[in-house]
């Protein structure tokens, strides 16, 4: 199929295409016209990377573990460990992050509660009671 084709039947742009070929994570070849022609299982391919860039993976990350998904028809964290261990670091990631943005909102909230205020004291401190709720717990 060509680009073209593999654009309309997963909704991703002809440029993101292109692009995953380059990462490598597509794969293709030259017809004799010069045009990209991909296999037929391009199609799930395209599927899995874009439900992995959803989780917050890189093409780079992806292309690390996407063959245990496309290649091995049984597979598990025994059999694909490392693209195991790097679901495990993006879920840690992702935890940070959250645990970050929660203090940043609580923060934001103990300002525009206290708005108006123009000590720069009475707007800084976040109460250590709402401090200590959003750090996240760590793992045993």
């Amino acid at each position: 199929m060509q680009i073209g084709e593999l654009s309309k039947a997963t909704g991703v742009s002809v440029r993101s295409l292109r692009h995953y070929d380059k990462q490598g994570l597509l794969a293709s070849r030259r017809a004799q016209n010069g045009y990209r022609v991909f296999h037929a299982d391009s199609v799930s391919r395209v599927e899995y990377i874009q439900l992995f860039l959803s989780c917050g993976f890189g093409t780079r990350e992806i292309a690390r573990f996407l063959p245990c998904y496309v290649e091995q028809a049984d597979f598990s964290q025994h059999t694909c460990t490392a693209g195991y261990e790097q679901h495990l670091e993006k879920m840690s990631e992702l935890d940070e992050l959250i645990a970050v943005l929660n203090e940043r909102r609580d923060r934001l909230r103990h300002v525009i509660a206290n708005f108006g205020e123009t000590k720069y004291a009475n707007l800084s401190a976040v109460p250590p009671a709402k401090q200590a709720e959003n750090r996240p717990e760590k793992a045993a």
